[in-house]
């Protein structure tokens, strides 16, 4: 099976930096950071999702370009949620 590594570091950077925001959590809210932030970045596909295949893609420039993704989706979703602010 297929496995685009990148989502999952993703989904990581999104735990990791979304405590820090004053904004809707909620589970549209979180994909729609994700997916943001995926479009972004370059996909690293895999063929198992293994701990191995992950920590090969953990170098500090990807890590950067995620933090940077994650960050500017995370604002830009707070800014303008495809719901309701109430």
């Amino acid at each position: 099976m297929l496995h685009n590594v990148v989502e999952d570091l993703v989904e990581e950077w999104i735990e990791k930096v979304l405590p820090q925001y004053t904004c809707c959590k909620c589970a549209k809210c979180r994909l729609d950071m994700m997916a943001m932030s995926l479009n972004k970045l370059k996909p690293h596909y895999v063929v198992a999702r293994d701990l191995f295949s992950k920590t090969r893609y953990l170098n500090t420039s990807l890590q950067n370009d995620i933090m940077m993704a994650v960050v500017t989706s995370v604002e830009f979703i707070k800014d303008h949620p495809r719901h309701d602010t109430e």
